[in-house]
């Protein structure tokens, strides 16, 4: 190809899944003269097309009409003004699932952003929607013989009192998936069992071992409220759901979770334990009784679904006590699921999370970037990702990698921009693992055609992620230095960034960021990231403070050990601690007791009493210098002065870091803990601590309490 034609066909294209060939010829061809022909050709793949635009008119040949509406996609991102290139393409799809999941269940998602997200799938040639409809935290199908699911497992009451839910009718759910038909995008629903199973139960308590009522699940996680796995009655249930479901999906598979199924009320349920011994599900080596258990509840969902003419697909765990003939494999706890399924002969999808597949992980620094689940997959891991493990390759069982997914929980994705934002510009790559020749796939291409999907998507209204500058070693917010330090930034992509000095914001003209600013005089650096459409990304602003060392306290004026108190109450932030409040002394050794003056409860969060507790105490600092200071607690304050302020903020990663210049010697520390739930959050999942490190170190430690 003429390399100043690819230049230019790479500026105006956007993000096209590149295809398995492309011959661009010099020229471009108006689009108002053009005389569009489409000819069905049997001998192309299905959902390939060619395309042959190289003279008055446009050749189109497909033999389905998916691959006649992604030949259109691909000529409307070819377009330039009036004009397209003069090209010959041919082009067919890598893998047949190209995947893309949203979850409703965490936070719920309207009829028009699913529509939304779905018109860019279309875009980009994504051909599945999996859509997760049920969970602990919500059940969002209507299901009219079971009423109660969406009257009350739809709708939930947060920590903080507000009401959070909403379910789809059976009407919206018809109406999404035409919508998705129409652009060639087959929906999968999915329906969990025998975990994830919380708001089912809520409104139908007979459904687990214990018959207990529960109250709503505000908290993320996998708690130990499962379906009764020993009881008819629970198959009976799932197929009533299952038999209005597939009147609502067309899909040839139907998800049914399998994912992280606690199992200890199995091990204690009569009922559950007499199906075991019915059945002879005996443990052995690989596997307990109680994951036989599980499999064999896989094994009636599958025969379920084969009365209807479908086929079951679930998460790897359906693995454990053995695969059901015939199940497919959705692989996301790393690739080890998938190979072994394809290795006998199961149809798979890869979406291991910590390769990339996961949206809901970082894209940056988790110190500046929105808080999410955690982990770090950025556009380039995710880029270079490929769904066909190597091993597998070599026995000769690729071809059972079906194809690859992302996967968006919601947890952390309280809204539809946030979505948005976590979802792009990585959904493009995804598109181009999905559909491109892996020989063909270039990520810094990628990158020079990405930037003209992205102004698409402005277009579209659509939220994306811009890099937000980073420290190296770790970002924060609050510089300190006693006589003079730099800053440095860098990106998790090569991009331009711009800065101001003066508190002004950063414009696309301010000042170039080339290397480390030097200051001997405290500072304000304002600073984003600009595009080479002169878009910026958000300005992080980084407070330089020259300081004096703050002087150490003297041995005599301090105690050993530390004192700490609690007072018991539902608190979201310490202004709800009235002045009267009843303090009890507890007797702490670290910290980290405070986390400990009840015992975390994943399951049953409101079995336990909500309490607030400060602890104080003075820890030594061993040479005069800067320190950086961490924690995930709601408040520290370092010699008596607010220090990190966590408050009202979900606490599952603090951005809050600060450096201190101190002096050598012993420095008061007080921090207040408050057992809350804050955004789905519960706050003793982590203990309570103050890490610091000195500057130039690498590592945080735990300060020592003196």
């Amino acid at each position: 190809m003429n390399s100043l034609i690819t230049l230019i066909l790479a500026a105006v294209i956007g993000v096209i899944p590149q295809p398995v060939s492309m011959e661009v010829q010099e020229g471009t061809i108006r689009i108002c003269k053009l005389n569009t022909v489409y000819k069905t050709n049997p001998e192309i793949p299905a959902e390939g097309y060619t395309v042959d635009a190289t003279g008055k008119k446009v050749i189109v040949e497909a033999s389905t009409d998916a691959g006649f509406f992604y030949a259109k996609q691909t000529i409307n991102q070819l377009k330039q003004g009036s004009r397209i290139p003069k090209v010959k393409i041919v082009d067919y799809p890598r893998f047949e699932w190209r995947g893309w999941h949203i979850d409703p269940c965490r936070h719920f998602m309207s009829v028009a952003d699913i529509k939304k997200q779905i018109d860019v799938m279309s875009q980009y040639k994504i051909n599945t929607l999996h859509w997760h409809l049920t969970d602990d935290q919500g059940w969002r199908i209507e299901i009219k013989k079971y009423p109660r699911l969406t009257e009350v497992g739809g709708w939930r009451t947060e920590f903080d009192g507000s009401v959070h839910g909403g379910f789809y009718t059976q009407d919206e759910i018809r109406e999404v998936v035409k919508y998705a038909a129409d652009r060639f995008i087959t929906v999968v629903p999915e329906i969990e069992m025998p975990g994830h199973s919380a708001a089912a139960i809520e409104a139908y308590p007979e459904l687990c071992c214990t018959k207990e009522q529960l109250s709503d699940f505000c908290v993320w996680g996998s708690p130990d409220v499962v379906l009764c796995a020993g009881q008819d009655f629970t198959y009976e249930f799932l197929e009533n759901v299952i038999a209005e479901v597939v009147e609502l999906f067309p899909s040839e598979y139907i998800h049914i979770g399998g994912d992280e199924c606690q199992k200890t009320k199995w091990k204690k349920c009569p009922v559950c334990q007499a199906r075991i011994k019915s059945e002879g599900l005996k443990a052995d080596a690989e596997f307990t009784a109680e994951e036989k258990l599980q499999s064999y509840a896989v094994r009636r969902m599958e025969k379920i679904l084969a009365k209807y003419g479908r086929k079951l697909i679930g998460w790897d765990e359906i693995l454990e006590g053995g695969l059901s003939d015939g199940a497919a494999v959705m692989s996301w706890r790393g690739e080890a699921g998938g190979i072994k399924a394809a290795a006998t002969n199961h149809n798979v999808v890869m979406t291991p999370s910590r390769a990339g597949m996961y949206f809901d992980h970082y894209q940056g620094d988790s110190k500046v970037e929105p808080v999410t689940i955690g982990n770090l997959n950025t556009l380039e891991k995710v880029y270079n990702y490929d769904p066909i493990p190597e091993v597998l390759a070599k026995q000769g069982k690729g071809s059972y990698v079906k194809g690859v997914q992302c996967n968006n929980w919601s947890e952390y994705m309280y809204d539809e921009a946030k979505r948005e934002y976590m979802l792009f510009p990585r959904a493009f790559a995804l598109a181009e693992i999905a559909w491109t020749p892996l020989e063909r796939k270039d990520f810094g291409d990628f990158l020079a055609r990405m930037d003209e999907a992205c102004k698409r998507l402005d277009k579209a209204g659509v939220v994306y992620h811009i890099p937000i500058p980073e420290q190296p070693g770790g970002s924060c917010d609050n510089i300190a230095f006693i006589d003079k330090t730099s800053v440095e930034f860098k990106t998790t992509r090569p991009m331009k960034m711009v800065y101001t000095l003066d508190g002004s914001e950063p414009t696309i003209d301010s000042m170039q960021y080339t290397g480390p600013l030097t200051f001997t005089e405290s500072g304000l650096i304002k600073i984003a990231c600009a595009t080479s459409y002169g878009k910026l990304g958000p300005v992080r602003s980084i407070t330089v403070s020259k300081q004096t060392p703050a002087k150490a306290t003297a041995p005599a004026r301090a105690w050993k050990g530390l004192r700490a108190r609690r007072t018991d109450g539902r608190f979201m932030d310490t202004a709800d601690i009235a002045p009267g409040a009843v303090w009890t002394v507890v007797p702490i050794s670290g910290l980290r007791d405070l986390g400990t003056l009840e015992k975390f409860n994943k399951n049953m969060p409101d079995s336990l009493k909500y309490f607030a507790a400060e602890a104080e105490g003075w820890f030594n600092v061993p040479k005069t210098g800067v320190y950086r200071f961490n924690s995930d607690t709601d408040v520290v304050l370092i010699d008596d002065k607010i220090a990190i302020d966590n408050r009202n903020t979900v606490k599952r990663f603090s951005q809050h870091d600060i450096e201190l210049a101190l002096e050598q010697g012993l420095h008061k520390v007080k921090i207040i803990y408050i057992y809350n739930v804050v955004g789905g959050w519960n706050s003793l999942r982590y203990k309570p601590d103050v890490l610091m490190r000195r500057d130039g170190e690498e590592k945080f430690k735990s300060v020592t309490i003196y």
